[in-house]
């Protein structure tokens, strides 16, 4: 017997294990050339001996077509990795797509397919005993050979030499350990395996919820969705895409994917949420929760033709698909969106059902042609359809908008009310207070009375007499209530409906937190995406994207208040020969820009003035101080000392500006009041 180089040996050993593996399988070499893909000429050359180190992949195809585990495992050193693999690269295991070993930009050869699907299910349940009976049923699926526990042994071999072969020295350790009967991959460090670091990421999001961070929360979120290359263990046999590990696991990518598109539309990143959810939204087409906030998403993007198209595709897959029709929240979607262009002809065509005495109209404004899409919209429509807490009980929903001077409550409020006017076929009543005074309450009960079928001769003159008939008129009706400009809890008790069916949308500057059982939302300021969008819809979008920069500074400007917005945004539409710089410009000056932000009867000043006339002298004079100190945010202990009083009186007088949106609360623990600049350029000049 001759002696030779080592890689003269395993070019012959190489070739010895193809050709005896073949033969094994009874296998021609014009079939396995042909299986594998590998050229009839070179696979001949191969077990001839010929080729001098063959290619890794060649090797591997050859290794597959004949599902051959000895085969790899002897050709390991020649067959290895696919391109270099760097010495100091720690091995990482992905299942959070196709399966994959790799060392930096090298990937690793994992041996047959049905070796792969082995470390495939041993990854799947890292840190956990797969017993014998389950790796049986998931490799063979009931059709077992005769050699089944060596082949499994033979498996077991090939992974934990693939592993012990790259594992750094120091380094810590990945391996296939026997508990009894079955076998445990151990991997310390979590960033070793996508789906480890995946818990690892979601525990932190869930534990910044908790701790009422929703911007660390989202970051979390949106790192630990980039580790999914597409579906778990993508191309692997159905029995292992089936297993009950893989489907929770895709489970909770879905449920963390539409938490983030919650925590991103409220944001208004919309092209964030699409970003997200359309690579899941390609493999759960029938998913109504993703593809409802694809819509919002698409439509709050300014894309509603598509928003659309995608409606009718889901529809169209659910009808065929499964031979229902759409849920609640596609349905939503679909109305919200086609609110954004209609909502007044929405409401006007909503249908009045149930008692023939219905009042058959929708009393609602004028709603806004180029309102811009928020979160808030989605969130309290939910809620006023069944969505709530309350339901269960029986209870009318009521649902209390709040938020700065400006922002857009009553915008919002129009909106989300024509959107769901459909769900109260009873009717829509709609009050605008203004002093809650029990004169201003009176005469609205009359007018609710009316609209609900009472003859104007059977109504009461007392307030309590009246408040009972309006009671027992609306009782058990599918009415929705919309009070605009709450000015507090005792002026809107007597309005809201009682019992199930009914529900109420108000709008105030204050929370209303006095308010038996209401669901509070804080409507926020426009992100600067929201504010351009704004601008260009009144201003002109090319005209708007032509100074995007100078848009942008506008909207910071206007602090995303969005009838700010909306004024600077007329002002150019009044003036198509200025440009944005212009006037952004022009709003830099503070001591013009009140001034500036003035069209016609809409202004700033005005708004902001009758706010601040609405409050008690004590917090007149604490705002007007806050905004004349040289600070613009302040700790308790900070603003004690501007304002002179203890500590304790100074929070309370911060915590009540909070209240009324005349400061904005902490971001976080340690953090302080800021004063918003519109509100601090008006105190000042009180």
């Amino acid at each position: 017997m001759t002696g030779g180089s080592p890689a003269a040996l395993a070019e012959r050993d190489v070739a010895t294990l193809v050709r005896a593996a073949r033969t094994r399988n009874g296998v021609s070499q014009r079939d396995l050339a042909e299986k594998s893909g590998i050229g009839l000429r070179t696979l001949r050359e191969i077990e001839r001996g010929r080729v001098c180190a063959p290619r890794s992949g060649s090797l591997r195809r050859i290794a597959e077509a004949l599902d051959e585990p000895a085969l790899l495992a002897q050709v390991g050193a020649t067959a290895g990795a696919e391109g270099e693999v760097p010495e100091d690269a720690p091995l990482v295991l992905k299942i959070l797509g196709r399966l994959s070993a790799t060392r930096g930009a090298a990937e690793l050869l994992t041996g047959t397919p049905k070796q792969r699907t082995l470390l495939g299910l041993l990854a799947l349940q890292a840190h956990q005993v797969v017993e014998r009976d389950e790796i049986i049923e998931v490799l063979w699926d009931g059709e077992l050979p005769d050699t089944f526990g060596q082949l499994i042994h033979t498996y077991i071999s090939r992974i934990r030499l693939m592993l012990e072969a790259h594992t750094l020295p120091g380094a810590g350790r990945t391996a296939v350990l026997r508990r009894g009967g079955g076998y445990e991959l151990r991997i310390e460090g979590d960033s070793r395996l996508d789906v480890l670091e995946f818990g690892r990421l979601t525990h932190e999001a869930a534990r910044a919820r908790a701790g009422d961070d929703p911007v660390h929360e989202q970051a979390l979120l949106a790192e630990a969705l980039r580790l999914w290359r597409g579906p778990l263990l993508e191309g692997a046999p159905p029995r292992l895409a089936r297993h009950a590990a893989a489907v929770e696991h895709a489970r909770l990518r879905v449920a963390s994917a539409l938490r983030l598109a919650d925590l991103a539309l409220a944001r208004g990143q919309y092209e964030e949420v699409l970003a997200q959810l359309g690579p899941i939204a390609r493999h759960e087409m029938l998913h109504e929760g993703l593809h409802a906030r694809l819509l919002a998403a698409l439509a709050g993007s300014g894309r509603r033709a598509e928003a659309l198209e995608l409606f009718a595709a889901v529809d169209r897959r659910l009808r065929v698909e499964s031979g229902i029709e759409p849920g609640a929240q596609l349905r939503e979607a679909q109305m919200a969106v086609l609110g954004e262009d209609a909502p007044a002809a929405t409401a006007r065509t909503a249908q009045p059902a149930g008692r023939s005495d219905a009042p058959s109209s929708v009393q609602l404004p004028r709603s806004v042609g180029d309102f811009v899409g928020r979160a808030e919209h989605f969130q309290v429509r939910q809620y006023l359809t069944g969505q709530g807490p309350l339901a269960a009980f029986g209870a009318a929903p009521v649902a209390v908008l709040h938020g700065p001077v400006g922002v857009g409550k009553s915008a919002l409020t129009v909106q989300i009310a024509a959107a769901v006017s459909r769900h109260f076929p009873d009717g829509v009543l709609h009050a605008r207070l203004r002093t809650g005074t029990p004169n201003e309450v009176r005469t609205v009960l009359r007018d609710f009375a009316r609209a609900l079928g009472v003859p104007t001769a059977g109504l009461p003159a007392g307030q309590a007499e009246l408040a009972a008939l309006y009671q027992e008129s609306v009782a058990g009706r599918r009415v929705l209530v919309v009070i605009d400009d709450a000015p507090g809890e005792r002026a809107v008790r007597p309005l809201l409906p009682s019992g199930p069916g009914g529900a109420a949308l108000l709008a105030g500057r204050t929370p209303l937190s006095g308010l038996e059982g209401a669901q509070h939302f804080c409507v926020e300021r426009f992100t600067a995406d929201q504010s351009v969008s704004l601008l260009a819809r009144i201003a002109g979008e090319r005209r708007v994207l032509a100074e995007r920069t100078a848009a942008e500074t506008v909207a910071e400007l206007c602090d995303g208040i969005p009838l700010a917005v909306r004024i600077a945004g007329m002002r150019l539409a009044a003036r198509p020969h200025w440009t944005l710089a212009r006037l952004a410009d022009r709003l830099a000056d503070e001591e013009r820009r009140l001034s500036e932000l003035v069209a016609g009867d809409l202004s700033v000043r005005e708004r902001l003035t009758s706010a601040y006339e609405g409050l008690d002298p004590v917090l007149r004079d604490a705002v007007r101080t806050l905004a004349r100190s040289a600070d613009r945010a302040f700790t308790p202990a900070g603003a004690a000392a501007v304002l002179r009083c203890g500590g304790r009186q100074a929070e309370d007088l911060l915590e009540r500006l909070v209240d009324h949106h005349l400061l904005d609360p902490p971001a976080g623990a340690g953090e302080e009041y800021a004063i918003p600049p519109l509100v601090r350029l008006h105190a000042w000049e009180q």
